[in-house]
């Protein structure tokens, strides 16, 4: 059974958008049919049926929004309580009245080498009602997370280098799973007790969360974005299959440069005339 969702966003959830210290996330389908988790801490709500969010720099995710419209979200604050949702992306706008408000933010009003210079705006189709993090029951899984690690490490490959196996081994870094329902609808959820086991996969328990992670499908596209509190990031992508992530790509979410680590998308020729 599906948790319980609203077609408008309430004064609460629109209260807790409003603030600039939370993490948002939002979900896009890739040219391959994975979901796509960027980090986007800019979404709010412009009223109780539109959604926007502002563009500083010029990752996969603004591509594809534009290709598919329909995306998935996630907001989670400071006092570790979350909603998700759906929306359907309308278009973009760099003027005008939001575009001229995200620009005024504290962060951005004296920021002389980086602003918002594109305004994306969405209806809502569903949301969520806000719900708390099981702060307990995520130290248990991330404990039982670890163990199982020890017996499912696989490392052929070296799909997610160093620095991203010890981003997803931290305790306190975030991470969040989105995978496609049957009816092609992003289903996203908070995975913080998921860590690495080696560089080729991403193995969690079922505490907490079981319910969830137990309708996904046998082989499901997935992706699982992982992020800290320094804004270090990396999202992963692969197949899911009993508690574990196959991984067959590693994106580097983090500015300046956003691009696949793993596989390649370039060969690097060593330089042989000087």
């Amino acid at each position: 059974m599906k948790s319980l969702t609203f077609d408008r966003i309430d004064d609460a959830a629109i209260e807790m958008m409003d603030c600039d210290s939370k993490v948002g996330v939002l979900a896009t389908e890739d040219e391959s049919g994975y979901p796509h988790l960027s980090f986007i801490s800019s979404i709010q709500a412009l009223d109780e049926s539109v959604l926007t969010f502002g563009q500083f720099s010029a990752g996969l995710s603004k591509r594809f929004i534009l290709d598919r419209p329909h995306v998935g979200f996630l907001v989670l604050s400071a006092d570790k309580c979350y909603l998700t949702g759906r929306a359907t992306y309308t278009h973009s706008a760099n003027t005008g009245k939001e575009f001229d408000l995200y620009n005024n933010k504290p962060l951005f009003r004296y920021n002389s080498y980086m602003g918002f210079y594109r305004i994306f705006y969405l209806n809502l189709e569903r949301i969520s009602a806000i719900r708390p993090l099981p702060m307990g029951s995520i130290v248990l899984g991330a404990i039982l997370s670890r163990v199982k690690a020890v017996f499912v490490r696989k490392s052929e490959r070296c799909a997610l280098p160093l620095v991203g196996q010890q981003l997803f081994s931290q305790l306190d870094s975030l991470k969040f799973l989105c995978y496609y329902d049957e009816a092609g609808e992003a289903e996203m959820f908070p995975v913080v007790q998921a860590t690495s086991a080696g560089s080729d996969r991403i193995t969690l328990c079922g505490i907490p969360y079981g319910k969830q992670l137990s309708q996904i499908p046998d082989g499901a596209k997935a992706s699982i974005l992982c992020l800290n509190l320094k804004m270090e990031s990396v999202l992963v992508k692969g197949r899911y299959s009993k508690g574990t992530l196959e991984i067959e790509r590693v994106y580097n979410s983090m500015p300046p440069k956003m691009e696949y680590v793993y596989p390649r998308s370039e060969t690097i020729e060593p330089v042989r005339s000087f």
